[in-house]
This record gives C-alpha cells, sequence and structure tokens, in this order.
C-alpha cells in the first residue's frame, strides 16, 4: 500500500531558509518513495524552482486545495505561519494536517489554540520554539521537534540535486579563488579578514546590532571587511547608515548572492547578530563548509552552535560583546581552526535522513 502523498504548503513569494528547507524534505522523502506536490504561490520562485528539482507543483486556492487532498487521501504540512491556517482549514474538514513553526516570535493564545492546536502535529525547528509554542497554549502532546537539515552525504546530495562537495570545506586553492574573485568584485585586498552574514535583511536579523559591533572592530582591527548579503525591506536604511557610520568599503553590501555558498567558503568568520531566530539553517551552512562562528543566543541558535566548543554565543543586542567575540576570533587563528573543525564534525546531526525519519514517524502516526 502507497503512504499517503504530502502536500506542502508555502505560499511565501521569495526562496529563503523555510523554502529551501522545505524542498529538501521532500527531496528525502521522494528518496524513499513518497509523492510530493508542492503547493505554492504561483510564479513564485519556490514554485520554479520546485519544478526545476522534477517536483509536482500545485497552484490552488485553500479551499481547492484542501478539497484535493482529501480526495487523494494526502496529508497537508503547512511550513509558514500563513499556510497554518489552510491546515487548520484542512483539520476542521478531516483531512490530517502537520504545521510547521520556524520563527521564535511571539504568538497569541487565540493563534495558538485555533490556528496551530488545529493541526496534529506542529514541528517545532527547535525547543526554543516549542516552549514558546507551550507556553501560548497550544497542546504539548501536539508538539514536536525536528531541527531543519542539510545534506550531509553524498547519498542525500543526490536526493536534493546539490553537487556532493557543496557543504564541504574548501581546499586551499578553492579558498584564495573565492576570496580573489570577491576581492575583485568589491574591490578590496585579497588578504583581509573577511567576516560575513547572510540573512534576510528584516528587523529580528538586527543588522543594526552588527553595523554598531563592526565599528568597533574596525577601531581596532581596520583591516577587516564585513560583507553583508542578502535582501530585504531593511536595505536601504541600512545602506543609509553605513554611510553615516562612515562604514563605506568597510561593510559593504552585496545584495542578493544566487548561490551564497561561494562566499561562505571564502569567510574566515561567520557572524549572526539576530534577536530573534527560530533555528538558523545558515549557522549549519557555515559550519558544514568549516568556517568559524560568532552569533547570539537568540531563539534556537545555542542549539545548533554549542557555546565555546562549536563557537562563540553572545547576548542579543549586546555589539560590544559581539565585537569582543570578533576581535578574539580575528586574533586566534588556532581558535578559529578548532571551533571550525569541531562544527564540521558535529553537522551529521542535521542530515535528511534524520530529518525525514522523523518526520515520516509524525506522517505515519496520524494517516
Amino acid at each position: 500500500m502507497m503512504p499517503p502523498p504530502i502536500y506542502h504548503l508555502d505560499r511565501e513569494p521569495g526562496f529563503r531558509g523555510g523554502e529551501r528547507q522545505l524542498l529538501y524534505l521532500a527531496a528525502a522523502l521522494r528518496a524513499r518513495g513518497r509523492r510530493n506536490v508542492v503547493c505554492s504561490r504561483p510564479g513564485s520562485e519556490l514554485e520554479a524552482e520546485a519544478r526545476r528539482q522534477g517536483f509536482e507543483t500545485l497552484a490552488a486556492p485553500a479551499l481547492g486545495l484542501v478539497w484535493r487532498a482529501r480526495r487523494e487521501g494526502a496529508i497537508i504540512h503547512a511550513h509558514t505561519g500563513h499556510a497554518a491556517g489552510t491546515a487548520a482549514l484542512a483539520a476542521w474538514a478531516g483531512v490530517p494536517a502537520v504545521s510547521h513553526r520556524r520563527v521564535d516570535f511571539a504568538v497569541s493564545g487565540l493563534s495558538a489554540r485555533l490556528k496551530y492546536g488545529a493541526a496534529a502535529k506542529i514541528v517545532c525547528v527547535s525547543k526554543a520554539i516549542a516552549g514558546i509554542m507551550k507556553a501560548a497554549g497550544a497542546p504539548e502532546d501536539r508538539l514536536a521537534v525536528i531541527p531543519d537539515g542539510l545534506p550531509v552525504t553524498a547519498e542525500e546530495s543526490g536526493w536534493a540535486a546539490v553537487e556532493p562537495g557543496r557543504f564541504v570545506p574548501p581546499g586551499a586553492s578553492e579558498r584564495a579563488a573565492f576570496r580573489q574573485a570577491l576581492a575583485s568584485e568589491f574591490r578590496f585586498p585579497p588578504e583581509s579578514v573577511l567576516i560575513g552574514n547572510l540573512a534576510a535583511l528584516v528587523p529580528h536579523k538586527d543588522h543594526d546590532t552588527l553595523l554598531a559591533a563592526a565599528v568597533i572592530v574596525l577601531l581596532q582591527r581596520p583591516a577587516v571587511k564585513f560583507l553583508i548579503a542578502g535582501r530585504g525591506p531593511e536595505e536601504a536604511s541600512l545602506f543609509e547608515s553605513i554611510k553615516r557610520m562612515g562604514l563605506l568599503g568597510k561593510v559593504i553590501l552585496m545584495g542578493h548572492r544566487p548561490d551564497p555558498i561561494p562566499l561562505l567558503k571564502a569567510l574566515d568568520i561567520y557572524v549572526q547578530s539576530s534577536w530573534g531566530e527560530g533555528m538558523g539553517s545558515v549557522l549549519i551552512e557555515a559550519a558544514a563548509c568549516g568556517v568559524a562562528i560568532a552569533a547570539t543566543t537568540a531563539g534556537g541558535i545555542p542549539e545548533v552552535v554549542e557555546a565555546g566548543e562549536t563557537g562563540l554565543l553572545v547576548a542579543p543586542r549586546h555589539p560590544e560583546a559581539l565585537a569582543a567575540s570578533l576581535i578574539r576570533l580575528i586574533d586566534d587563528k588556532d581558535l578559529r581552526a578548532g571551533f571550525a573543525a569541531e562544527g564540521r564534525g558535529r553537522v551529521s546531526r542535521f542530515g535528511l535522513t534524520r530529518m525525514a525519519n522523523d518526520m515520516e514517524k509524525i506522517y505515519d502516526s496520524i494517516s
């Protein structure tokens, strides 16, 4: 007997970490013989990427999607907060539904009970998010913690249509080539210490704290370059802040990078300054690429970066402490190398096989 198909629902217009995680999961499930339907906004980046990877796609209004899922005996898996409303509608119509929660923003009690509480399971990417949902009144017996994943083996890379060497540390010549390419593109010395951030330019990523930390670092270590990649509504104000603070040419807004992995592999240090972070899947990518990490303790970050073992963590909204961590890593190459090696060694716990195993147990329990 064939297992029920999974309708993966995400109607966001862009393509960020959550959309990538959706496709990673679908790829791992497909390798096990499970049918996956990616339900997205028409013309979205997710729809285009899903089709490129050979997935069946569906663009239908909520009622039509629920009706079709019920007819096919499918499970609806909502991957965003907005999609959780459709999952609730599906549950009320008798369709098994799962809601994913990837952000650590506060949830109202009404939303926790009605929008999320209607789902058979609420999948949280970190214990921190599960705690928030529990505090808001979500039924504890419906909460499950399943961290996001990454292709960590050649087999998993094949499932996800990712080249096997994508999430591994670069060789010396490859790293030098990536650094030279960035140096030529943005006109800085290739021997500069490179500190990078890859995140949507949105308030909770707290680039203001990163800029304040950058000022402190650059006063003491002027040869450092800060590279910020991403796009979002904060881009214009962030650029104005960089100009006003005299950081042009020192803090570089790189814009959207279609392929961010060459940037990660060129870095000396990866920094995450968020005051809110469900988990931070980019931190897994940075660790897989062999980059030392300095970050905050926001949300689920400490469940990915283990303080003093795989990176340095400080309290959110504390630029002085973040700057001190960065200076410590700049000055101590052995510490950087040790964190990078230890972080890389622990990446296997985030593999796609683990993620698919955990999700299939949930699907089986509700179908």
